[in-house]
Order: C-alpha cells, then structure tokens, then sequence
C-alpha cells in the first residue's frame, strides 16, 4: 500500500527543495580584485575569433585602451589590417583597410553596421581585465585564486579559462564572451599595462 503513494512522496519531496545557494564570494576575490583596480590604461596584443550566425572571423588584434578613449586594429591572419577603431567622447570612427570612415555614436551600433557583428566595448575594457564592468553583475564562479571564472553582465556570458601574471597581477589570458547572436573569444598574447 506504502509503494502506491512512495512516487507522490517523492514528487513533493522534489517539489519542496530550496533552491541553490549563489556561491559565497571568496575571500582572494577582493584582494585580486584590489590588484587590478587602479588599471585604467592598458595595451594588449591578442587573437581574436568572431561567430555569428551568419558569419565568422578570426584575426588578430591590436587594443590601446586609456580613460579618453579606446584604439583597435583588427589584422586578417596573414597580418593586412582590415580596419581600425577610435572611440573617445565625440564618438565612434571605424576606418577599414581600403581607406573608407564611418562614423556613430557608439561602438556597439558601428561594428553592427560595418561589420556585420556588435563589440560590447561599453563593457569590454572591464571584462578583459577579469572584473565586471560598472552596473550589476551576477559572478557564477571564481577559480582557487579568487579570480573570476564565470559571470554574466549586460546580457553576456563571460567565462575565463585561463590567466597569466603581469607585474604581480593575474590577468586574463583568454576571454570567451556570448551573447544569443554572437561568440566572441579573445586571446592575449602580450599585455602592457601603464605603470600607476
């Protein structure tokens, strides 16, 4: 008689669980991320590979990034630059490799129109550095070291494989982003970062 209510048991006992917990913030997360607040310039050179869904690219990138603005070379595999992007508070350029400028103003609305596929730099410059950017955030996971491994931000999801040191900071070596319409992977070969 038991056996006959044991599945509806069991059901309610499923039906009951609390959900999962956020995980706790480790402790190292705010010493890492006290090591990599007061970067505001950098310059990195970097792989870069691009998926849509109807289009792909892959490439190298050339990334100075200051408080004033950003400069972005993008080079074909062979190392032709196909364009170069400036953003600063006047706006957005993007010159391609055969010498034609177009303008907006932001980044995220030119590379959508010019190239087919959207650069999140209103976050970007935060993500590459291993932090989220200004607004909320939800950290999913944190490696040993209390670095970011996983989080989502502005409707991306953002996971760090890996990290390297630089002058005593750990810094990301590779970036996967995704978005519903786009994947974007980032890795960085050489980091320069300004002295404080």
């Amino acid at each position: 008689m038991i056996f006959r209510f044991l599945p509806v048991l069991l059901l309610a006992g499923c039906a009951a669980l609390p959900p999962q917990p956020r995980p706790a913030e480790p402790p190292a997360y705010r010493a890492h991320l006290q090591r990599i607040s007061k970067i505001t310039s950098f310059g990195l050179d970097g792989r870069i590979g691009v998926l849509t869904e109807q289009k792909g690219f892959s490439g190298t990138m050339r990334w100075h990034h200051h408080p004033e603005g950003d400069n972005i070379a993008f080079y074909s595999p062979l190392g032709t630059q196909l364009g170069e992007l400036n953003a600063d508070a006047d706006g957005v350029t993007l010159t391609t490799g055969n010498q034609k400028t177009y303008r907006a103003e932001d980044a995220e609305a030119l590379t959508q129109q010019t190239l087919g596929w959207s650069l999140p730099m209103a976050g970007l410059s935060d993500w590459v550095l291993g932090r989220p950017a200004k607004g909320a955030a939800e950290i999913l996971a944190w490696d040993a070291a209390g670095r970011i491994s996983h989080m989502r931000q502005n409707g991306w999801d953002i996971e760090y494989p890996g990290y390297q040191e630089n002058s005593g900071r750990q810094l990301p070596g590779k970036i996967v982003l995704k978005s519903p319409k786009l994947d974007l992977k980032l890795v960085v070969e050489n980091w320069q970062i300004d002295s404080e």
